[in-house]
């Protein structure tokens, strides 16, 4: 007769699979992450157009010119005088000589601050059909 008590078998969690399992979680999170680059510090409020801004959008990166509801002129998010704009300008074009450029105004700037605006980029070399205002497409209609 047999009194010693009978050995349970050890329940086994099988890791493998569970190993499995997040690597799997882990490259969906990973894969339908997004990851964005704050563009600039300036907050400024796009204007918005219910016609444009419909066509599909090249993802290049550009340096943007803001001109804020103050009628401050910011390149790539540093403050710059507007007297100053066509020297920060060439500096930025010899330092990057492939540099693409892109302007963001406040639906609230003065379309005197624009004009010196485009006359500070002819002076620094570069045309304003290859300096593009970003417009924001209305959410309605």
């Amino acid at each position: 007769m047999d009194l010693r008590p009978k050995r349970r078998p050890v329940p086994m969690i099988p890791i493998v699979s569970l190993i499995d399992i997040m690597v799997i979680l882990l490259i969906f999170f990973i894969a339908t992450t997004t990851f964005k680059k704050d563009k600039t510090q300036v907050k400024i409020t796009l204007p918005e157009s219910k016609t444009l801004g419909g066509e599909a959008q090249v993802a290049e990166t550009r340096v943007p010119i803001s001109i804020d509801e103050k009628q401050k002129i910011f390149l790539d998010g540093q403050p710059v005088e507007l007297e100053n704009l066509a020297e920060a300008i060439t500096s930025l074009k010899a330092a990057k000589p492939g540099i693409k450029l892109e302007l963001q105004a406040d639906t609230t700037s003065a379309l005197g601050v624009l004009v010196k605006v485009w006359d500070a980029l002819r002076e620094a070399g570069f045309s304003i059909n290859d300096v593009p205002a970003r417009i924001q497409r209305a959410s309605g209609g």
